[in-house]
C-alpha cells in the first residue's frame, strides 16, 4: 500500500501510527484507515476507512467506507458504503450504498438499501470541489451514473442509467435510463425518466 499525502491508521493491535508525505504500508488488517491524498492498494481488510482524495486498488473489505473524491476499486465488501464523487468500482457488495455522484461507472452492485443522487451546486461551490478533487468534476447535466446490474431490497436512483434492476422496491427519480426492472412492491417512476420494460415479481417476505 502506498500513501501519498496524510494518512492516519490504527493496526490490528490498537497502536495508532501516523503518514506524512510518502509512506508505504504492507497490506495487513488495520482497525481504521484515514487518507487525505491518494492511495494505491492490492488488498485492503478495515474496519473503517474513510478516503479524502484518490483511491486506486483491487478489493476492499470493511465495515464502514467513507470517501470523497474519485475511486477506482475492483470489488467492494462493506455494511456502509459513503461516497461523493466519481468512481469506477468492478462490484459492490453492501448492506447500505449511498452515493453522491454523476459520473461513475459501475457493474454490479448487490446491497438491501440503494440511493444515488446528484446535488445541483453553483459555480462557487463547483470551483471548489474542482481543486479539492483535482479539476475532475464535471457538470454536464446529461451526464449519468451508468451501472450493469443492481441487485437490491430498496433502491433510489437520479441520474443513472441501468441495463438491469431486481429489486422489492423502486423509486426511479429524474434523468433515470433503465432498460429492464423487475419490482415485487412499490414502483414510481419520474415523469423525466424512462423504463423500457417492467416486470412484476413475488416478494420473497
Amino acid at each position: 500500500m502506498q500513501i501519498e499525502g496524510e494518512a492516519v491508521y490504527t493496526d490490528s493491535s490498537g497502536n495508532r501510527h501516523s503518514i506524512e508525505g510518502i509512506g508505504t504500508l504492507p497490506d495487513m488488517p488495520l482497525q481504521s484507515l484515514s487518507v487525505s491524498g491518494s492511495f494505491s492498494f492490492n488488498k485492503l481488510s478495515c474496519d473503517n476507512l474513510k478516503v479524502e482524495g484518490e483511491c486506486n486498488g483491487k478489493s476492499i473489505v470493511a465495515k464502514k467506507i467513507y470517501g470523497e473524491g474519485t475511486f477506482e476499486v475492483d470489488s467492494l465488501e462493506t455494511e456502509k458504503f459513503k461516497f461523493s464523487g466519481s468512481a469506477d468500482i468492478e462490484k459492490i457488495v453492501a448492506k447500505e450504498v449511498l452515493m453522491e455522484s454523476r459520473e461513475s461507472s459501475i457493474n454490479v452492485i448487490k446491497c438491501y438499501k440503494l440511493k444515488i443522487f446528484h446535488e445541483e451546486i453553483n459555480e462557487v461551490g463547483s470551483s471548489i470541489l474542482a481543486r479539492i478533487f483535482g479539476g475532475k468534476v464535471s457538470h454536464h447535466k446529461n451526464s449519468r451514473v451508468q451501472i450493469k446490474t443492481i441487485e437490491a431490497d430498496t433502491v433510489h436512483l437520479e441520474n443513472c442509467a441501468v441495463v438491469e434492476i431486481k429489486c422489492k422496491d423502486a423509486f426511479i427519480g429524474s434523468n433515470c435510463a433503465v432498460e429492464k426492472l423487475f419490482v415485487a412492491g412499490e414502483c414510481k417512476v419520474a415523469d423525466n425518466s424512462t423504463v423500457g420494460e417492467t416486470i412484476r415479481t413475488q416478494s420473497d417476505s
